[in-house]
């Protein structure tokens, strides 16, 4: 997480050991001007302890959190309907059998869209392989083609799906720090009031 945020405890050096005192994040913007002598050299050049950050600093990382959370999001999602596309295509080739060739038929022109025809070859199907290119193969082909696109963005969705849950896990840990500041400076000024 070294864009943004160091506060995983992990001993590749670009992460604070897990003997640090406090998380550390860095400033997105802010680079070596935020560091300090307790930094340390095992961590990136700009990190700080999560609990020595202000809150308008602390708002700073959680409004990044919520920005990356977010694309991650969107990203899941259009690999998921990408991976729905490709499964209902697999089994749409499961109907291209000898047996149905020349049957009537509902051709689909768009999602919502369908035509009557005829399919005319159960053998070879036209394949669009991204980028305005289109292959024809047989179907056992296509069908391997569809099972590997699927498996590709499955495995994709998964990998979003952990870095997702590592930004929660920061955006949690950045939430409490600053509830947990909130709370400090509210008693600091109910001490004041008091002791005045």
């Amino acid at each position: 997480l070294k864009r943004g945020l160091c506060l995983e405890a992990s001993p590749c050096g670009c992460h604070p050991s897990p003997a640090s005192p406090a998380p550390l994040f860095e400033l997105p913007g802010e680079g070596a001007a935020m560091g300090g002598e307790e930094a340390g050299g095992d961590v990136p050049d700009g990190a700080i302890p999560l609990t020595q950050a202000s809150i308008q600093q602390l708002n700073m990382v959680k409004q990044q959190l919520e920005q990356e959370m977010k694309s991650l999001m969107q990203n899941q999602e259009a690999l998921r309907e990408a991976e729905g596309r490709f499964k209902a295509s697999q089994e749409t080739l499961g109907s291209l059998i000898p047996e149905n060739e020349g049957k009537p038929m509902l051709m689909p022109v768009t999602s919502s869209l369908y035509i009557d025809a005829k399919m005319k070859c159960t053998s070879k199907v036209t394949v669009d392989v991204g980028t305005g290119y289109y292959i024809e193969m047989s179907v056992d082909r296509a069908k391997n083609f569809c099972s590997r696109r699927t498996q590709m963005l499955a495995d994709n969705a998964a990998k979003v799906e952990k870095m997702l849950k590592e930004k929660r896990k920061n955006y949690e840990m950045v939430t409490q720090t600053m509830q947990q500041k909130y709370a400090a400076m509210q008693a600091q000024m109910e001490a004041q009031k008091a002791g005045s």
